[in-house]
């Protein structure tokens, strides 16, 4: 049995899944020199008030919503990071 966590090339599920819903965006809003950089806050921050919007702050359903997302394992230097690999590669 392996302990291996990583899923299509990233550190885990959780950080493919947010990767696979925001990537496209960031690397859009990384083109654009009026937006601020792509920074592993920034990409928190986003998720985190998409969620909200999505949800509300005081549902009673939105402690079980944030359990399940598990936002704590996203490796946001990774996201982060891959913005700024993307657009070294596409200067």
């Amino acid at each position: 049995m392996t302990n291996d966590t990583t899923c299509n090339g990233w550190r885990n599920a959780a950080t493919w899944t947010v990767g696979l819903w925001f990537n496209d965006l960031w690397a859009e809003m990384a083109e654009d020199a009026l937006n601020p950089p792509i920074t592993a806050e920034y990409c928190r921050d986003m998720v985190e008030e998409y969620v909200y919007d999505l949800i509300g702050k005081d549902s009673t359903t939105a402690g079980f919503i944030w359990d399940m997302l598990d936002l704590n394992s996203v490796d946001w230097d990774a996201l982060a990071a891959h913005q700024t690999n993307e657009e070294q590669t596409n200067a």
